[in-house]
């Protein structure tokens, strides 16, 4: 019975799309090495091949090993482990290829129904895998697995869903996560070594094995190759060089390495929109409102549906600083200063939509110049005006010019000032001119824009504060613009969730 089930033809058709379905995600991939593009369509393509590679293998795991059950009176349950997989199935393409991503209900469905489907998977193949039934390693895993998938499938029933989850969640989360990782490895890396006596291993997996190990040792060799190279002129001198060196020079190649794809995932998920539409504040109300800005205002920025957002710490996850036109500069007396004087040629140069540079900011591709317009086109902005005479203004707009050119730091370390994040260049600007306290966020020194509302807020009765409020624009997502609100919206901002949804 079991043979003729294995043989079925359901099993043999998800093993049919788990084929074309790695080979589609491999091709995708290769088209955008190609074209060095990641988006639109081919972005949707390679995400409903994997979804289907993914969810095709989790049914094809329960579906084998449920076939007992299902023989002894369980089909129920087999039943509904596969109802589920293609409910999450469903839901995240409908996430991909429609409009219904802005709704969180669909979100809220595709999360409730993935969880369950992965652990309950993970949970049949650590059984497949134990060695024994009860033993102690196997019942700690199954019980950390149990409870850590209960904490993530809660966070998909919560009103906010991703948004301002505790610290001491996250670390009591951490204690399940560890221990089914731990305990898996262990079940998994004990069962292979009872694999491995003799007799034991066919001799399919043996020569597996052996080219995986070939494989692992070549890609180590190049990696270490490639870490050390350029010591023939220290080996020639001191034969022991590259040996001493070689763990220095690894360790510098692993942070190179580590700083790359953390920079590579920093910036497509703040490139990343999963809504496409037009930000609510308009260009034309940011034109209205220009005359109102003064060189040395502070912009808080947020924009919804970008998937970093629930990654940074508070509502407002961007800040600028606007430096006016020419005629600013000139009449702050910074025109003639050297940092003024080297960037004043890309200074003067039209911006991409075609208004004037009035704006320093740090972004994904650097510190860079930018039009108010191309700046404030956002969904929510702050205008806060430092309380400070015209030399530290012009002090400030100097030192904004000297980062220039800078490339963004995707380490968010403020004591790392060759790489500019976009609130160290506020920082930076009015060093020693404002307070503006720093927060350890992941063991660094940083600023999160939110902070900077939060100084606001903290110091807005005091008669000696050091920011004013110039403006708020505040969403209003059901009409789908935005408006000037009152300062008490503005405090009231500082809580506001940073989920992807519309607050």
């Amino acid at each position: 019975m079991a043979r003729r089930y294995d043989k079925s033809l359901l099993v043999d058709l998800l093993l049919l799309v788990m084929a074309v379905s790695l080979v589609a995600a491999v091709l995708m991939l290769l088209i955008a090495a190609i074209v060095q593009s990641l988006s639109g369509a081919l972005a949707q393509l390679l995400l409903t091949f994997l979804a289907l590679l993914f969810g095709s293998l989790l049914m094809q795991v329960q579906l084998r090993a449920k076939r007992r059950s299902a023989e002894a009176g369980g089909r129920g349950l087999l039943a509904l482990g596969v109802s589920v997989i293609l409910v999450s199935q469903v839901s995240f393409l409908i996430l991909v290829w429609t409009d219904w991503k802005s709704s969180p209900l669909v979100w809220r469905i595709w999360w409730v129904s993935m969880v369950p489907s992965v652990f309950v998977t993970h949970l049949i193949l650590l059984r497949a895998a134990a060695a024994r039934r009860g033993g102690v390693a196997e019942l700690v895993t199954f019980f950390c697995a149990l409870w850590a998938g209960l904490m993530i499938l809660w966070v998909g029933l919560r009103e906010d869903m991703l948004a301002n989850i505790s610290r001491a969640y996250l670390w009591v989360g951490a204690v399940p996560a560890t221990g089914t990782v731990v305990g898996t490895i262990y079940i998994v890396l004990r069962r292979m070594l009872r694999l491995s006596r003799p007799g034991a291993m066919s001799k399919r997996f043996a020569s597996a094995g052996v080219v995986a190990s070939h494989l692992v040792v070549a890609v180590a060799a190049f990696y270490l190759g490639r870490a050390t190279a350029g010591r023939s002129g220290e080996v020639d001198g001191d034969p022991n060089a590259l040996v001493r060196s070689a763990g220095k020079d690894v360790g510098r190649q692993l942070g190179k390495d580590k700083y790359r794809i953390q920079a590579r995932v920093a910036e497509y998920l703040g490139d990343t929109r999963i809504v496409s539409r037009p930000p609510f504040i308009t260009v034309e109300q940011i034109e209205r409102l220009q005359p109102r800005l003064r060189p040395g205002d502070i912009l808080l920025e947020r924009r919804n549906w970008f998937l970093s957002n629930p990654f940074l710490p508070g509502f407002w996850p961007h800040s600028a600083l606007y430096v006016g036109g020419l005629k600013d500069l000139q009449r702050l007396g910074v025109a003639d200063h050297p940092s003024v004087r080297r960037h004043v040629a890309a200074y003067l140069v039209s911006a991409s939509d075609q208004r004037p540079h009035t704006v320093i900011e740090a972004v994904s591709e650097g510190v860079v110049f930018n039009s108010l317009t191309h700046s404030m086109h956002a969904d929510y902005v702050a205008v806060l005006r430092p309380r400070l005479g015209e030399q530290q203004i012009a002090t400030a707009i100097a030192r904004a010019f000297e980062h220039v050119g800078k490339p963004y730091d995707f380490n968010f370390d403020f004591d790392d000032r060759d790489k500019v994040v976009c609130t160290q260049l506020v920082y930076l600007a009015y060093e020693g001119l404002l307070d503006f306290k720093m927060k350890r966020v992941l063991g660094r020194n940083t600023l999160p824009a939110n902070e900077i509302a939060r100084k606001y807020l903290a110091e807005r009765a005091d008669a000696n504060r050091q920011l004013d409020l110039v403006l708020f624009l505040d969403a209003a997502p059901a009409q789908g613009a935005a408006r000037e609100a009152a300062e008490a919206e503005f405090c009231k901002s500082v809580a506001r969730p940073r989920a992807l949804v519309e607050p």
